[in-house]
């Protein structure tokens, strides 16, 4: 009999979970090669050295590869096209991570709001950031990017939360969470502080954006290797 229940029909959430599981891989995967590609064709500059040849990636922020000109003044017209599928890419990414994410939470409900409610506002924010870039629209790029950052920051604290209250494995992604949590944080302070002076930020603010997104990342991939790795299961 328990055999016979074991091959029934599996719930209709446990396959959106696993498709959406797979769309953050293949999303991420996207975003991975148009930016690879993206960067390989930037023609070169930073905010620091604008002479500078070729993209350096812990001296360039995301943001300067959607540039239709490059910071070294040399047309980037298809480069900038590239740049902007990858951060739509990432954005998919991240909208089916802040929806699969609570599966994974101990029955916390209110968790579940939140981190839905405030992730996916985020991303609507953040989809408008790669077509407004700061050379074209100046503060405006600088304040989208801050909205996005508060709200994605906000949804992340709560899955933190959460996460540590759950066990095994959910833990585990919990402390992976908080690292990301905690680099982008330091990130939203260390641009806020440099924002409004009038010399260019250090190497430091866009390579800790980098380390963010890396353990972001990572943090979004496990999240989706964990619910790939388990067999049919109940309802949070």
């Amino acid at each position: 009999m328990r055999e016979c229940v074991n091959r029934g029909p599996r719930p209709l959430s446990w396959l959106w979970a696993r498709r959406c599981a797979r769309l953050i891989v293949l999303a991420w995967l996207g975003f991975a090669c148009l930016f690879a590609a993206a960067a390989a064709i930037y023609p070169g500059g930073t905010w620091l050295d604008r002479a500078a040849h070729g993209h350096r990636f812990f001296a360039n922020y995301f943001c300067d590869l959607t540039q239709p000109i490059s910071l070294s003044g040399v047309n980037n017209s298809i480069g900038s096209r590239l740049a902007q599928l990858a951060m739509l890419c990432f954005a998919a990414a991240l909208a089916g991570f802040f929806w699969l994410v609570p599966r994974h939470f101990a029955r916390s409900p209110r968790a579940t709001t939140w981190v839905r409610g405030l992730g996916e506002c985020a991303v609507l924010s953040y989809l408008a950031v790669p077509f407004t870039p700061s050379e074209l629209f100046g503060a405006f790029h600088a304040w989208l990017s801050l909205l996005a950052g508060a709200l994605g920051l906000s949804a992340a604290l709560c899955a933190v939360w959460a996460l540590c209250r759950s066990s095994g494995a959910a833990r585990a992604l919990g402390v992976l969470g908080a690292l990301a949590l905690t680099a982008g944080i330091l990130h939203a302070s260390l641009f806020v502080h440099y924002m409004q002076r009038p010399e260019p930020a250090p190497l430091l603010v866009p390579a800790v954006q980098k380390v963010s997104a890396l353990l972001l990342s990572a943090w979004m991939l496990g999240v989706a290797g964990l619910t790939l790795s388990r067999r049919r299961e109940s309802d949070p």
